[in-house]
Formats: C-alpha cells, structure tokens, sequence
C-alpha cells in the first residue's frame, strides 16, 4: 500500500490515473467526487459508484483497488473502441 494513498479509493485513483492519465477518471468523475474518491475507504468508495453494474459493485466490495483499476480501464476501453468504430451509436446512446 501506497504510503501516498493509504485508503481504498486513494489507491483506485492512483491506479486509474497510472493506467489511464487524466482521461478515464475525469470522464466518469467531477473535481468534487475525485477528491472523495482519493480520502475515501471502501465503503465509502462503494457509496461513489452506487448504481454502476452488479459486477463493479462486487468488485469493489471484494476486490484489491487495483483490480478494479484494471477492470474499469478495461471496460472503459471497450466503450471506446465501440465508439471509434460506430460514432452513431455513440450519439444515439448520450441522446436518451
């Protein structure tokens, strides 16, 4: 554990922001909620990303911060490359 970034959320941030820069984090997160998420400890962290998917949930309640790391980056990722590849979607998705 990061002496940096002691607590549960401190160590996801730190791991988003080694695997993803600015990018991932700021796309699903405010200023307000990023600074929350780097003091927060794991329930607190599962109360930050209330009404993502079941299986985010899970990891979140069971898994090492940086598993969660990899496995948000990785989904994130997979969006990307769908919109890269349909941008209509992409549209007719932020339309709803």
């Amino acid at each position: 554990m990061s002496l940096e970034n002691p607590t549960y959320g401190g160590r996801l941030y730190a791991e988003l922001r080694r695997l993803s820069g600015y990018d991932l984090v700021t796309s699903i997160m405010d200023y307000k909620t990023i600074q929350q998420l780097k003091k927060s400890d794991r329930e607190s962290t599962l109360k930050l990303f209330r009404g993502n998917s079941y299986e985010l949930i899970q990891l979140l309640k069971t898994a090492e911060p940086e598993e969660v790391g990899n496995y948000l980056v990785e989904k994130w990722e997979e969006a990307n490359q769908a919109a890269e590849a349909n941008p209509a979607l992409v549209f007719i998705v932020t339309c709803i």
